[in-house]
């Protein structure tokens, strides 16, 4: 109201006064930030944290990315709290530092140099990851073009969760490619080193993309990382243009839904074995998945495989009809349909709840007498008993939790696996470097999953001089030596 009265009144007042127009188009009016407390802000109270503790501990981007991602900039009260500022960290700043600095490990590795004038992979993950910045640039855009501060910021955490979780951890192997960059992108040279070149060159661009539009709201950190992937004297990534918006092709909007698709299968694959208490990196049996009929003609044989992949399943099938795997309820938005129903709320949302309901062709959703617009009920699935169901937004997957002893086995392979990295990790070795490795006490796991042991460790087993580590595999201890090679 402070702003209101004496600040905005006062400017319109003078603007149509003097020169009979208003002295601006928009306005962005602040909330008021108050104490965790909801009371306001006091030095008496000392009911706040010590803003330059706040800056030493996180940074002063986190702060300012924080308060522009909150309701404070939509004119709305803000309850501040440290916590807000180390989720932001969490979601948005570290994954985003971290995949430079995967970046820089991986470029270095190679000899990465990159090039003004080259052509863009044509890898699907390659062709995918920019069609995701191109899409964030373009809703980052239309959200700054209507001032909506934070809706803007809010735009970022899908994008950086896709960088992270998807694109970097599936495109790993390519990183890691064989040979050093010394051909490309002439055509000479093996495909394994091409195949690296296009995934060092797409992370580039991206991180570049990103770094600009993060600009403006976390200034230090988008700073630090242009300046050292662009080697230019005098630069700064608030001396460059805007990215540029465009539309969409329609290969592109249909590769972008369809790995959102395939995602939210992993995700709900993950927190099945969540509730389960099952590693992600336990092999299991299958995965049954059913999806609306729109969306299953876009999955590939390729799609199908990488599904497999991440779900960590030996099969992949697909339900015709999601009632085969779970049963339909609707959930109903009281806060959108109270003012109209009044007091039929309730019984609407027992009806949904309890099945008395039909799927209009429309998308409308028909309870008792009562329709409801797909804004004010969702159809979505509850699992059936004794099978482990997970669902959203009309994707329904079930996974078969229950583990054979070669299953088991397996698992405890990918056990010794991850406890090598991290030794070879804290033991300071590069993940280039080659191992001889002697495991003892998991003579059974080994018979059948030596191979796999030691193509994913850089090793050779056998008998070896070293240090002695133990590591827990299952419900026993396993010894380790290694010695670099």
């Amino acid at each position: 109201m402070d702003q209101t009265r004496g600040w905005f009144y006062t400017l319109t007042v003078l603007g149509a006064a003097l020169f009979g127009k208003s002295p601006f188009e928009n306005c962005v009016v602040n909330g008021t930030v108050l104490a965790e407390d909801g009371k306001k802000m006091s030095k008496k109270l000392q009911n706040y944290p010590d803003p330059l503790e706040v800056v030493h501990k996180h940074g002063a981007d986190a702060i300012r990315f924080s308060l522009m991602s909150s309701p404070a900039v939509r004119g709305e009260d803000l309850r501040f709290a440290e916590k807000l500022v180390e989720e932001n960290v969490r979601s948005v700043l570290l994954p985003l530092w971290n995949t430079y600095s995967f970046f820089v490990t991986y470029a270095n590795a190679a000899g990465f140099e990159p090039m003004d004038t080259r052509k863009k992979s044509t890898h699907p993950l390659d062709v995918w990851i920019r069609a995701e910045v191109q899409d964030l640039a373009n809703r980052m855009t239309k959200e700054l073009d209507a001032y909506d501060l934070s809706a803007t910021c809010a735009e970022l955490h899908e994008t950086i969760d896709a960088l992270t979780n998807w694109y970097v951890r599936l495109s790993r192997r390519r990183f890691a490619g064989k040979g050093v960059l010394d051909a490309y992108p002439d055509g000479s040279g093996d495909a394994g080193a091409q195949d690296q070149y296009d995934a060092l060159t797409t992370l580039y661009d991206v991180l570049l993309t990103i770094s600009q539009l993060l600009a403006p709201f976390c200034p230090y950190i988008t700073e630090a990382i242009y300046l050292n992937l662009v080697p230019e004297d005098h630069g700064s990534v608030h001396l460059t243009d805007w990215p540029e918006t465009r539309k969409l092709t329609q290969v592109e909007d249909l590769l972008l839904r369809k790995t959102r698709i395939m995602r939210s299968i992993v995700s709900l694959g993950n927190s099945i074995r969540a509730g389960a208490k099952v590693k992600v990196r336990q092999p299991l049996q299958k995965a049954t998945i059913a999806l609306p009929a729109s969306e299953r003609s876009a999955i590939t044989s390729d799609d199908l495989n990488l599904l497999r992949q991440e779900l960590n399943v030996k099969e992949v099938q697909f339900a015709e009809d999601p009632k085969e795997l779970a049963e339909p309820f609707v959930q109903v938005d009281a806060r959108k349909v109270g003012p109209r129903l009044g007091k039929r709320v309730q019984e609407i949302i027992n009806a949904g709840k309890e099945g008395k309901f039909e799927v209009q062709p429309s998308g409308s959703i028909l309870i008792l007498d009562e329709t409801l617009s797909p804004d004010e009920a969702t159809l979505t699935y509850r699992g059936k008993e004794g099978q482990d169901v997970a669902a959203d937004k009309g994707v329904v997957v079930s996974i078969d939790t229950k583990l054979s002893d070669d299953l088991q086995r397996e698992g405890d392979a990918r056990d010794i696996i991850r406890g090598v990295q991290r030794v070879r990790k804290e033991s300071g070795l590069e993940f280039t470097d080659e191992i001889s490795l002697t495991v003892e006490g998991a003579e059974d796991i080994l018979t059948k999953h030596k191979t796999l042991i030691e193509s994913e460790t850089r090793s050779t087993i056998g008998p070896c001089e070293g240090d002695d580590h133990t590591i827990e595999v299952g419900d026993r201890k396993v010894t380790i030596r290694f010695i670099k090679r």
